[in-house]
C-alpha cells in the first residue's frame, strides 16, 4: 500500500492478524491468490516525484522569470507541502517571510500570485512534455504487468487534467 503523499513517500506498513489456522501454515503450504480488478494511482508523488522534481522547479523558474528573489530548496518545499494548493502555498510563504519589494497590498499580492501560478503551470507542463520528470522506480513494470494481466489502470488526481494526461 502506498501512502500517496509527497511529504513522506515511504510505504505504509499494514499488518493484519491472520486467522489461527493460517498463522500456523508456512508460505510453502499456503498460496494466496487475489484477483485484482483495477489499480488506481494518484499522480503527484506516486507515479513520479512531481512535487520535488517538477512543481518546485517550475515555481523557482517562475520566480526567476518574474525577477523575484525567492528560491525554494527541497527541504523548505517539503515543509511548504503542508499547505494545499500552489497559490495558497505562495501566499502563506510570503505572509510569513515578507512579500517581494513592490508587491504590497492585497490586490497587488493576489494578482502576483495568480500570475506566478499561471507561469508556473506553463513551465511545469513544459518539464513534463520534455520528459524531464521520470517515473518512480518500478512504476513502468507494474503498469506493464497489470495491463498484460487485463487489470484496469486509472489515474485519480486533483492535479491539472492536462498534466495528468501527459
Amino acid at each position: 500500500v502506498w501512502s500517496g503523499t509527497t511529504r513522506n513517500p515511504s510505504p505504509l506498513l499494514c499488518s493484519r492478524r491472520l486467522p489461527a489456522r493460517l498463522s500456523r501454515c508456512s508460505v510453502s503450504e499456503t498460496t494466496v491468490r487475489a484477483r485484482l480488478d483495477a489499480i488506481l494511482f494518484d499522480c503527484d508523488g506516486v507515479l513520479a516525484e512531481t512535487e520535488r522534481d517538477a512543481h518546485r522547479v517550475a515555481f523557482n523558474l517562475a520566480f526567476a522569470e518574474k525577477g523575484i528573489d525567492t528560491r525554494w530548496g527541497e527541504e523548505l518545499y517539503c515543509e511548504l507541502l503542508e499547505i494545499g494548493g500552489g497559490k495558497e502555498r505562495m501566499t502563506s510563504y510570503w505572509n510569513d517571510v515578507g512579500w517581494p519589494p513592490g508587491y504590497q497590498g492585497f490586490d497587488v499580492q493576489t494578482a502576483l500570485v495568480k500570475e506566478l501560478h499561471a507561469i508556473k503551470t506553463k513551465l511545469f507542463m513544459e518539464l513534463v512534455q520534455r520528459g524531464e520528470v521520470p517515473l518512480r522506480v518500478g512504476v513502468k513494470r507494474l503498469v506493464e504487468e497489470a495491463l498484460a494481466a487485463n487489470v484496469t489502470i486509472a489515474v485519480c488526481s486533483t492535479s491539472n487534467e492536462r498534466a495528468v494526461a501527459e
